[in-house]
């Protein structure tokens, strides 16, 4: 394990937290030009628009649906800085593959399969980062680790899509693969660096070396086994089942822009394609002030209420891009769900990662992402439907009215907890 909450620096976080964000910086920028690339070249060099964009997203979304569980108990049970090496170098080397099947033609199986691999990684590195920073801050300052890695997030993303359209559209996929590659190579030596090692990973005996093995075989075996004790303890977690209701409208939303917003701009609006680039980088730029705002300004204890407005506007700003009747409308709404989405993440992961103990937190969360994903998978073949039968601007607008069901549904079990809670407290 990683040693946890150090002591305090700059804007009272450790200066490894610092460290890591600059690794994860460095490997966002990449990965940036493989997510746009992956989208034009599936839609534009494929006959099935609509087969070839359902096969990617389900692709980066099955993994998750079956390693999740497994992915957050080894966060819980396993060295963080491994994880993080390695789960980083191999999306590096996988995006390298990516790299030479676009040189060598259009999109396949092939293609698919580095793609569901990559997504394989990506799972076991997201629920190691997720339990990474609540041991590393405090947790008063959770709000504020939050919100400087969502800007920084954001802040690229203002600039990836933009300059991976333009690569695109100048040299075709294969570049923007190989420079995400190189970004995840550089971000693993990054890791290696930069994160400090557990005393056990220093030992270099032999017979130390025999008992983390056997430590490391033990503790695979009870990954499984602690499954179902975290399940049991989120079953009876009223505020946290409400809240994770309440997010999942989100995924809905999310779910069906990845599928139908590229439709959106190229059906309806009749521009072309690469135009999703600069709508994306717009999003970016939006959201990282509203990121930097919420890390630094709102409180902890003001994060319920974020959370709640924010679903309510993320509803509004689905009907405005659904509805949206030219280009200059349609930046309106992504102007207006950027900045509820870094809040809204922020909000999110605090509100989790504060009411959920320690113990269970990587398991719980993974449990939560492999939910998600099957929400993600019926959300994305929902969409392809009402895309195939009504057109991108139904499926747009119907996803905000699932969102407010969800909304006040897991608003009410969130008050339900705390009103048990307000009773409890006065007997």
């Amino acid at each position: 394990m990683i040693p946890t909450r150090s002591r305090a620096g700059l804007f009272g976080l450790p200066a490894t937290f610092f460290g890591f964000v600059a690794a994860v910086a460095f490997s966002d920028i990449g990965d940036s030009f493989r997510v746009l690339a992956l989208d034009l070249w599936y839609f534009e060099l494929t006959a099935g628009r609509e087969g070839a964009r359902l096969t990617l997203l389900l692709a980066t979304v099955l993994p998750a649906l079956f390693l999740a569980p497994v992915a957050g108990a080894v966060a819980d049970r396993f060295d963080l800085r491994t994880v993080f090496i390695v789960t980083t170098a191999l999306r590096g080397i996988l995006s390298f593959g990516l790299a030479a099947a676009a040189a060598a033609g259009g999109p396949g199986i092939h293609s698919t399969v580095l793609v569901a691999a990559a997504a394989i990684a990506g799972v076991f590195f997201a629920s190691s980062a997720f339990v990474f920073v609540p041991r590393l801050v405090q947790r008063d300052m959770l709000p504020r680790a939050n919100g400087i890695l969502e800007s920084t997030t954001w802040a690229l993303a203002s600039v990836g899509p933009a300059l991976g359209a333009g690569a695109y559209a100048m040299w075709g996929p294969a570049p923007s693969f190989a420079v995400d590659g190189v970004s995840f190579l550089v971000t693993a030596a990054l890791f290696a660096r930069i994160l400090p090692k557990t005393t056990d990973a220093e030992s270099s005996t032999p017979a130390r070396r025999r008992a983390r093995i056997r430590l490391g075989v033990d503790a695979l075996a009870s990954t499984v086994r602690g499954i179902p004790p975290a399940a049991r303890y989120l079953a009876g977690h009223r505020f946290a089942l409400g809240l994770l209701l309440a997010s999942y409208g989100v995924t809905i939303t999310a779910g069906t822009n990845a599928y139908a917003l590229i439709f959106l701009v190229s059906d309806d609006l009749r521009l072309p394609s690469e135009v999703l680039g600069l709508v994306l980088s717009w999003n970016g730029i939006v959201a990282v002030i509203a990121a930097l705002t919420v890390g630094f300004v709102v409180r902890r204890s003001r994060m319920p209420l974020v959370f709640v407005v924010c679903l309510a506007l993320f509803a509004v700003a689905q009907v405005v891009m659904g509805a949206a009747p030219n280009v200059t409308v349609l930046l309106v709404g992504v102007a207006l769900s950027a900045l509820v989405n870094a809040p809204y993440n922020i909000a999110v992961t605090t509100l989790f990662q504060t009411s959920i103990d320690d113990q269970f937190l990587g398991r719980v969360e993974g449990l939560d992402t492999a939910v998600e994903s099957l929400l993600r998978i019926a959300v994305l073949l929902g969409a392809a439907a009402v895309v195939t039968l009504w057109g991108a601007r139904a499926a747009v607008i119907a996803s905000a009215g699932v969102a407010m069901i969800l909304l006040v549904a897991g608003v009410l079990l969130m008050a339900r907890r705390r009103a048990a809670a307000t009773d409890a407290g006065r007997r």
